[in-house]
């Protein structure tokens, strides 16, 4: 019998290791303030430690500008000076420039994390002979149970491999390009220009804001792609324990692509804690249309 065994932060943090957004907001807190203080300026601080990954794409972009606006000289102010071409777009980079640090801290926070810690999982499920997709960044499957790392795909990077860790959000529409506009004749064309008149400090800004959103964006379509021997490595796979992931939108891709990868006939074993995980569990069964499965509390 072949089994994949897939572990979210439940995992983790069933081994009573500190691995939820709060607790990287301790460490932010108290080692990089200046971090922290960047990063909530304009994203709601709720959401960032509820769901760190999903508040990255609730950036207040329209404050932002409104904030930095003193920074749009009229061409004619008594103050202007060369350097306002660039002023109002540098001081909107500035304050996103967190977005590209973001690996980083979160590297740091998960190497500080001590997996020294006991087993809690049957041996017949964690066994070294399964293979093992893991959202985590820790490296408790090796330091706890021994599973040999050439069975365990860490889809998001290891921190303690020196992996450049993926942090994001999955908002697809604010990564989308604008369309171009389509007309008619030129006549349309040169009308549509005409009345097309904003700043092009303006029209900077936003592609630097539209640049934070892509750095920022969790592009599950290229990790999956890259990640293909391993999924095509899938095929004899007759049993999934899927245990401590919160099943949340952002992952479902690599879920439907686990799902296509694998017979038929494989059954699923999907943990839950409390009654929203088995609320989560159940739309999850019914979105992958999964007919052999069976729900375990733990």
């Amino acid at each position: 019998m072949q089994r994949l065994i897939i572990i979210g932060n439940g995992f983790d943090r069933a081994h009573k290791l500190p691995t939820e957004y709060s607790d990287f907001m301790k460490q932010l807190t108290g080692e990089h303030a200046k971090f922290y203080n960047t990063i909530c300026q304009y994203i709601p601080e709720d959401s960032l430690w509820a769901s760190f990954e999903d508040a990255l794409a609730e950036l207040d972009d329209e404050q932002l500008q409104d904030d930095n606006y003193c920074y749009l000289l009229g061409y004619g102010d008594e103050n202007w000076r060369d350097s306002a071409h660039h002023d109002f777009q540098y001081m909107i980079g500035e304050a996103l420039s967190f977005a590209s640090d973001i690996p980083q801290y979160f590297s740091k926070w998960i190497r500080s994390i001590d997996t020294d810690v006991s087993p809690i999982m049957p041996a017949h499920i964690v066994d070294k002979s399964n293979l093992y997709l893991s959202f985590n960044y820790t490296d408790t499957l090796e330091m706890v149970y021994n599973i040999p790392t050439k069975n365990i795909l860490y889809i998001h990077g290891k921190a303690r491999r020196g992996d450049e860790l993926i942090v994001g959000h999955h908002s697809d529409d604010l990564v989308q390009d604008e369309p171009e506009p389509q007309f008619d004749s030129e006549e349309e064309h040169q009308i549509y220009y005409d009345n097309y008149d904003e700043d092009v400090r303006v029209t900077e800004a936003k592609g630097i804001i539209k640049s934070y959103f892509k750095s920022t964006y969790k592009d599950t379509e290229t990790i999956i792609e890259a990640n293909r021997v391993f999924f095509n490595s899938l095929s004899q796979i007759s049993e999934i324990y899927i245990y401590g992931h919160s099943l949340s939108d952002i992952d479902f891709a690599y879920f439907e692509e686990v799902h296509n990868s694998v017979s038929p006939c494989c059954k699923w074993y999907i943990s839950y804690h409390n009654d929203d995980d088995y609320i989560r569990a159940r739309k999850f069964v019914l979105s992958l249309k999964l007919s052999n499965y069976q729900y375990y509390k733990v």
